[in-house]
């Protein structure tokens, strides 16, 4: 333990306690008052010649001449991040937005690397009387968002979003989140707006005589956030609809026929436990099955002729049987496209399986080339329920989700038993066109029109079920 006298060089603060806001200027103040009334009670701690502990103790003493007791911390850079933690975590009561900020800080600090350079003076430059500093220690791996989460107890996607605010934000906004003022969540939307907006934001809250933000100041961030992500979303929703104009108007003006969105439903065919006892409700007793195409490479070869129509930038509704995801997911890779995500459609009667009663059938989403996204607040929900129709007939919210994401995009769908408006129907079964419409037929018999059905009716003893 030592004590540094009026007019010493001045401490720096180490990074890791700059992960924590400092007090307000009030507290601050009353603390400064308070030492100089009963004295220095706890000391500052040190840590490689920085201030670990003690800034708002250590900036009232110097502020007011007073000598400053100091104590260096033994530990290593990990023991320092977490003896600091601990005791700010314990002394002060932080909300899930202030904790999410220094977890944020925490995910972009290197333990060990040139802290001096990423340490900040906190007094005015006297003469230096401490003429020794360590020198930095060898970098210790950085912490990353998903360990700086649990740390400090907050979601990842709270660091995520605490970092967005570091990042975008102007110090005043920051400073507001650190102060609990304003929720990390509100402070992303300002973020996005220019400089001049969010300031002009911030000045037009009403504030106490502190200068603190009112309970009705956080009413009206909570509002304002909310009219900012709304007007952000209405122009990103354009923005990705000029996309998918311009996307759709490409395809069409290549001078052969290609889809940019294709709706298939390969004609699975399922195994059942005896050739002899269980076909009596087989799919194959309603349309051609594919018997000899049961791995993922047969599978792409039976369809290549079919999906030659897909554009350069393409999507790929596919129907895949929860059985056969694993050898859905390998023919979307085969076929060129990415895999993004699924629908699952919900049955409103159970079907048959070897492992489980199957009541849900799976709509892969791959993509190809340059396809937007669906604008955020656009997207329809993943788990859809719907009633069943004829045997192995799917729901026409397929058609509703593919219309509404992808509005410009021709559109093409494998083994159609339907016509629907601005579709190209493909298959055997497919309808005839109308007036100068197009239709694909395929030359094999076997490629016949309507896709294999998931489940038959449920059966007791649940003969039918792929492998």
């Amino acid at each position: 333990m030592s004590t540094l006298m009026p007019g010493h060089a001045p401490l720096k603060h180490h990074p890791l306690a700059n992960l924590f806001p400092m007090m307000g200027d009030r507290e601050q103040d009353e603390l400064g008052e308070d030492m100089q009334k009963n004295k220095q009670l706890e000391t500052v701690k040190l840590h490689k010649g920085m201030i670990l502990d003690g800034r708002n103790r250590y900036t009232q003493l110097v502020k007011r001449g007073l000598p400053v007791r100091t104590e260096v911390f033994p530990g290593t850079d990990r023991e320092a991040l977490d003896w600091v933690i601990s005791k700010n975590l314990k002394r002060r009561h932080l909300t899930e937005s202030q904790r999410a900020m220094v977890a944020a800080r925490l995910a972009t600090l290197k333990l060990g690397d040139n802290q001096h350079s990423q340490a900040g003076q906190i007094c005015p430059t006297t003469p230096d009387l401490l003429s020794e500093v360590a020198p930095p220690p060898e970098p210790e791996p950085a912490v990353s968002q998903s360990e700086a989460a649990g740390i400090l107890n907050v979601s990842h996607r709270s660091v995520k979003t605490a970092a967005k605010v570091q990042r975008e934000a102007i110090p005043e906004v920051v400073e507001a989140v650190d102060r609990g003022e304003v929720a990390v969540s509100a402070a992303a939307e300002i973020a996005e707006r220019p400089a001049e907006e969010q300031k002009a934001i911030l000045e037009a809250l009403p504030r106490d005589a502190q200068g603190k933000l009112t309970p009705e100041a956080k009413k009206q961030v909570r509002a304002v956030a909310k009219e900012v992500r709304a007007d952000d979303q209405a122009v990103k929703k354009q923005k990705r609809a000029d996309k998918e104009a311009k996307l759709g108007a490409k395809i069409l003006a290549l001078p052969e026929v290609k889809a940019g969105l294709i709706l298939s439903d390969f004609e699975w065919h399922f195994k059942v436990r005896s050739e002899e006892t269980g076909m009596d409700r087989h799919a194959s007793n309603h349309y051609v099955t594919a018997r000899e195409a049961q791995t993922p490479e047969a599978i792409v070869e039976r369809q290549r002729e079919r999906m030659s129509i897909a554009a350069d930038d393409c999507v790929h509704l596919m129907w895949v049987p929860a059985c056969f995801s694993a050898i859905g997911h390998k023919v979307m890779e085969l076929q060129g496209f990415t895999y993004v995500s699924q629908f699952a459609w919900i049955k409103p009667s159970i079907g048959t399986g070897f492992w489980v009663r199957d009541k849900h059938e799976l709509l892969f989403i791959g993509v190809k080339g340059k396809i937007p996204a669906p604008a955020m607040g656009d997207q329809f929900d993943s788990a859809i329920p719907a009633p069943k129709g004829e045997h192995s007939e799917k729901p026409d919210f397929q058609y509703e989700i593919a219309e509404h994401y992808f509005p410009s995009l021709p559109k093409v769908e494998l083994n159609a038993r339907r016509h629907r408006e601005g579709w190209i129907p493909w298959g055997n079964e497919a309808p005839e066109p109308a007036q100068g419409g197009l239709a694909f037929t395929d030359s094999e018999e076997e490629y016949t029109g309507d896709a294999g059905t998931l489940f038959s009716e449920p059966r007791p003893d649940g003969e039918e079920q792929a492998a």
